[in-house]
């Protein structure tokens, strides 16, 4: 779609649909501006007038319970990423071509900064945390924000035009873009995902590609070598844009990739190494993945090898993924609540030997969980599966080894510190969303820390 106003067009007029996170920034950001702001939400009125006085917006001009077509008195659009871009009130805007963008959108175009943006199934809060790491130890003004948790919107204006917006991006946020313009994206991997959302694979792929959509011969687009997905459609875009890959070295091409310890990267034919994989703080082969993505996309805005080192190597990794809780009687307990797809599931018991005792399940997102059987043979003694899609879990995990079915995180944990032993390794990775049990991953991630924590004082000793 060809954009629809230039980026520097600013309505005086906008809607704004979701009271989430994303849409209060976006209400703050353009009452900043000037614009005359109207919010609509679909959740109880008395619920929405609260959420609203507890960020002192009570003043903001409101609607409840239903979008109506208040909605479509104004200039513009604003969704947040909960919003469906097919939603009955959105297609009635459409016909009246009223511009309709994400947040993410709203924050690209408020920017001074070029944008430094990631997409993809997995990995994309480490790989943007990475970038993060790498432009501190470059001494270049930054911001990281996006799905990772912190609204765009709400960061862009403390960034000058020398610095950078490390941008986190959902297929959800990429559904409305519009001028939006990465100076250089990464797309980590192509899953299957989010079928709760998308009529088909093809749908939530093609949401995913939307990142390149305006970029040019000026930008770069970094791509996962050993996704077969993204390198077809490589050959799509190439003529448009320059093109890095990551992961696997790829002949004369530029990349970067990682093989006997070292990460490597070429450039324009000429071959460096960066660092040595030894020195990295995060473990697995999934993480040494993301390092390249992050390497490839700050190699490509000029910033220098020994940044790019330090950055990586120095970086710790974040909560809820693959997050080392603690060790009780000689048993590792690990949180990686994060994990909501299958192959994230298969990245985290990959990490390990063939000692994991597993804790899977949530809400079911249509995930592919037959597919990563192999990993699960290889590397898990027990699961305990819980949740909405315990059933599917266990129907397709049939067989693999000794699985239970457990009513509660908490049942599950002390079914597999009943069954670990010394030298095993007690592992969070639901491969599902959290929202059947808990209000997030990070509520569900640390009920299960907390939970492990109070292991110690029953019986378990710490070592």
């Amino acid at each position: 779609m060809n954009k629809q106003v230039p980026k520097e067009y600013m309505p005086k007029q906008v809607s704004i649909l979701g009271a989430a996170r994303s849409g209060l920034a976006a209400a703050r950001v353009l009452l900043d501006q000037g614009v005359d702001v109207f919010l609509s939400d679909a959740c109880d009125v008395r619920a929405l007038d609260f959420t609203l006085a507890s960020n002192s917006l009570a003043h903001l001009r409101h609607e409840a319970g239903e979008h109506t077509d208040k909605v479509l008195q104004c200039d513009a659009i604003v969704t947040s990423p909960g919003i469906r871009s097919d939603a009955p009130i959105l297609q009635r805007a459409r016909k009246a071509k009223i511009p309709v963008w994400s947040e993410m959108e709203l924050g690209f175009r408020l920017s001074r900064a070029p944008f430094l943006a990631v997409t993809g199934s997995t990995g994309k809060s480490t790989t943007v945390s990475l970038l993060g790491a790498i432009l501190e130890a470059a001494g270049k003004e930054h911001v990281v924000a996006g799905n990772i948790g912190v609204p765009v919107s709400s960061m862009v204006s403390s960034v000058g035009p020398d610095g950078f917006v490390v941008a986190e991006v959902s297929s959800f946020q990429l559904e409305n873009i519009d001028a939006f313009k990465p100076k250089a994206a990464a797309v980590l991997n192509l899953l299957k995902n989010h079928l709760d959302r998308y009529d088909n694979e093809e749908g939530y792929y093609d949401a995913k590609k939307a990142i390149a959509r305006n970029m040019d011969t000026g930008d770069c687009l970094v791509l996962n070598a050993c996704d077969e997905r993204l390198r077809e459609w490589s050959l799509t875009v190439q003529d448009r844009t320059a093109i890095v890959f990551f992961g696997r070295e790829m002949g004369d091409v530029d990349c970067v990739w990682h093989a006997d310890g070292i990460m490597y990267r070429r450039h324009e034919g000429a071959v460096e190494k960066m660092f040595d994989l030894s020195d990295m703080k995060l473990r697995g082969g999934h993480n040494r993945d993301n390092a390249a993505a992050a390497a490839a996309l700050a190699a490509s805005v000029g910033i220098d090898t020994a940044s790019i080192a330090r950055g990586i190597t120095g970086f710790a990794g974040l909560p809820h993924r693959l997050e080392f809780v603690r060790e009780i009687d000689g048993v590792s307990y690990y949180n990686d609540s994060k994990a909501t797809t299958a192959e994230s599931v298969a990245c985290a018991a990959a990490s390990f030997g063939a000692n994991v005792h597993l804790i899977c399940g949530g809400r079911d997102k249509g995930c592919d969980f037959a597919g990563i059987g192999d990993v699960i043979t290889e590397h898990v003694k027990t699961i305990a599966v819980i949740g909405e899609a315990a059933e599917r879990i266990a129907r397709e995990w049939a067989g693999i080894t000794t699985l239970t079915r457990e009513d509660s995180l908490e049942a599950a944990l002390l079914r597999a510190r009943g069954t670990a032993a010394a030298g095993d390794v007690v592992l969070l990775s639901p491969g599902c969303s959290s929202f059947d049990m808990f209000s997030s991953y990070i509520e569900r991630g640390d009920v299960f820390k907390k939970l492990v924590n109070a292991l110690a004082g029953t019986g378990g000793g710490e070592t």
